[in-house]
């Protein structure tokens, strides 16, 4: 079963999680394992301990490699065919259609299973417009509740039965393109330079197609590895065995410092070292919130204004604590430590006098 909410890009891990218990723990309970992508959100410091301390897994997709979560993806394939059907020409409204989309969603026969989300749920399909008709007053409708059970039995196991035929014909055409290698610990290895990697203004058709050697750290699953990336490369270490590639070089012709020829954007990512002020503009939009900060290392005269995205992308976990520390009345500057690290400045807002 699905359920749309929506969002904006904005929220941070706090305002998600708060979301996902109002509209998801409370019909369905605790979930035992959570499926995502790396979205900062979901790698934030605050996102790991909530649900560490709740005894939920919570289970990363590789970056580009939508099979790892398929579901997912056809989910929201069709979701943006059920909202371009819906909405058409009210493009702002799109989120006020979000209920009717999720109805017809899990109202919808799926082609796999031969069952509608609600019937695999609930055992029944909820009551539509057309079923709203009056009866004629002879005709009377009961069910034994044994009869009941063993129908949502029977749905169930014609489920399960189908969704294991479908899943044995998706893998057995995957399969037949896919390469099958097997590394070990400590081997060299060749990684893949997708263009989905970079920002398509640095991207060039001309530039390197690999880049590498690099060690292979651990095995996760039959699909991917965990290798130990130079610190210039700011991609997830995590990489399916579709982009990987065997080294034929010899060990002792790997230096110790790689000196990769890759896009700018994959330059020495900048850290910064406190916040000095925040700002709420508006536009017809809505509005937005910037930052001036100090980056490490830097001068004041470089201290810049950035947008709440790219505050997230480079340290979520200072965001949301930076965030927290204005929630209440602030004193002139907080210190803040993440894991034991080193601790974090945060300057609060000022607030003018009344």
């Amino acid at each position: 079963m699905a359920h749309f909410i929506p969002c904006k890009k904005a929220s941070d891990a706090s305002y998600v999680s708060a979301l996902f218990f109002k509209e998801v723990v409370r019909l369905h309970g605790l979930p035992q394992s959570i499926v995502s992508d790396r979205d900062v959100k979901f790698m934030s410091y605050f996102w790991k301990t909530l649900w560490a301390k709740l005894g939920t897994q919570l289970k990363f997709s590789s970056s580009f490699h939508p099979q790892t979560d398929g579901q997912i993806e056809v989910v929201n394939r069709s979701l943006g065919n059920l909202l371009r059907c819906i909405v058409r020409d009210q493009l702002r409204n799109w989120d006020n259609v979000l209920p009717q989309a999720e109805f017809a969603f899990n109202s919808s026969t799926n082609r796999t299973t031969g069952y509608s989300p609600f019937e695999v749920a609930y055992g029944l399909k909820p009551k539509q417009l057309v079923d709203l008709i009056p009866l004629p007053t002879s005709v009377h409708t009961s069910q034994d509740g044994d009869a009941f059970t063993r129908h949502i039995q029977d749905i169930h196991e014609n489920v399960r039965e189908k969704i294991k035929i479908s899943n044995e014909n998706y893998k057995e055409a995957a399969d037949a393109h896919r390469r099958y290698i097997q590394f070990q610990e400590g081997d060299l290895v060749m990684v893949r330079l997708r263009p989905e990697r970079f920002h398509p203004s640095t991207y060039q058709k001309l530039q390197a197609k690999k880049a590498g050697p690099f060690q292979v750290l651990k095995r996760l699953g039959e699909n991917a590895y965990l290798l130990e990336l130079p610190s210039n490369l700011h991609f997830s270490p995590i990489f399916n065995v579709e982009d990987l590639y065997i080294y034929h070089g010899h060990h002792n012709d790997v230096s110790e410092e790689l000196d990769l020829q890759l896009p700018p954007t994959l330059s020495p990512r900048p850290e910064i070292e406190y916040v000095l002020d925040d700002q709420l503009v508006s536009t017809r939009q809505g509005g937005y919130q910037k930052f001036l900060v100090k980056w490490r290392g830097k001068p004041h005269s470089e201290n810049t204004w950035i947008t709440t995205t790219d505050f997230q992308k480079i340290n979520p976990d200072l965001y949301e604590l930076y965030q927290a520390s204005n929630s209440s009345e602030p004193s002139s500057f907080k210190l803040w430590r993440i894991d034991g690290g080193k601790p974090f400045k945060v300057y609060s807002r000022k607030k003018g006098k009344t």
